[in-house]
C-alpha cells in the first residue's frame, strides 16, 4: 500500500470549526446528524461492553456518546489540538472522562491501539490517499469496523466529485484562511472490498445524508 497519504496537519483548518461543533454537540448531544446514524449502526453491530477506537474523533462526541450507550471505554485521535482539548472538556462535563482518552495524532502514521470497535466518521475524505489510514485502522479492529465516506458511484457520486472540485477551488482561493485543506472522493467499492478481505461482513449500509455513505461491518 502507498503510504504517501498525508492530511493537512499543520495547515488544516479544523481548529476553525471546533467552536461550531462544540456548540451543536452541547445543544443536541452530537455535532452532526450523521454521527447519530453511525452510533445506531454501532449499537446494532454490538457496542455494549466493548472498547472503541475513534480515528479522526474531532471533539469526541461520537466516543463520548458511545460510552454513554454502553461501550466499556473509548479512545480518540485527531489532528487538531483544539478539538482534543474540547473533547476532554466535553467528556468531563458528561462524567465519562474516566472512560475516555483523547490524544493528538495522525491515524495514518501513529501506532494505533487495538479495539473491539474501530470507527472513522468523515475521515477518509480528508486524505489524498486513504490506503495508509485504511490499513492501520483495519489492523487493530477486533469485532466491528465502521466508516462514513462521500458516495463515489452513480449520479450522486459524479455530483459529489463535481461539488468537491468546486469547494477545493474555493479553498485554494482562500488559502490564507484554509491553508492547504482539500477534500477527496475515494472509491467506496475498493474500500469495501478491502474491509471484506480482512474478514468483516457488511451488516449495515445506508445513506444517512444524500452524499454520505455509511458502512458498518462485523467479524464473526
Amino acid at each position: 500500500m502507498d503510504d504517501r497519504a498525508e492530511p493537512q496537519a499543520e495547515r488544516c483548518c479544523f481548529d476553525d470549526w471546533v467552536d461550531d461543533w462544540s456548540k451543536t454537540a452541547r445543544k443536541k448531544g452530537v455535532a452532526r446528524s450523521i454521527t447519530r446514524s453511525v452510533l445506531t449502526g454501532l449499537e446494532e453491530a454490538g457496542l455494549d461492553r466493548r472498547t472503541v477506537l475513534d480515528v479522526g474523533c474531532g471533539i469526541g462526541d461520537l466516543s463520548i456518546e458511545a460510552v454513554g450507550r454502553g461501550a466499556e471505554s473509548a479512545r480518540g485521535y485527531d489532528l487538531s489540538e483544539k478539538a482534543i482539548r474540547e473533547a476532554r472538556a466535553l467528556a468531563r462535563e458528561r462524567g465519562v472522562d474516566d472512560r475516555t482518552v483523547f490524544e493528538v495524532g495522525d491515524g495514518a502514521k501513529i501506532e494505533l491501539p487495538r479495539a473491539d470497535v474501530v470507527v472513522l466518521n468523515r475521515v477518509f475524505c480528508c486524505y489524498p490517499d486513504a490506503n495508509g489510514l485504511l490499513e492501520r485502522s483495519l489492523a487493530v479492529a477486533g469485532s466491528v469496523y465502521a466508516f462514513t465516506i462521500p458516495r463515489s458511484s452513480g449520479f450522486v457520486g459524479a455530483w459529489e466529485r463535481a461539488r468537491t472540485a468546486v469547494w477545493n477551488a474555493w479553498y485554494r482561493l482562500r488559502k490564507s484562511t484554509f491553508g492547504g485543506f482539500q477534500t477527496y472522493v475515494h472509491d467506496v467499492d475498493r474500500i469495501d472490498a478491502r474491509v471484506r478481505a480482512a474478514g468483516f461482513t457488511l451488516v449495515r449500509s445506508s445513506h444517512p445524508r444524500l452524499v454520505w455513505h455509511l458502512a458498518v461491518y462485523a467479524r464473526a
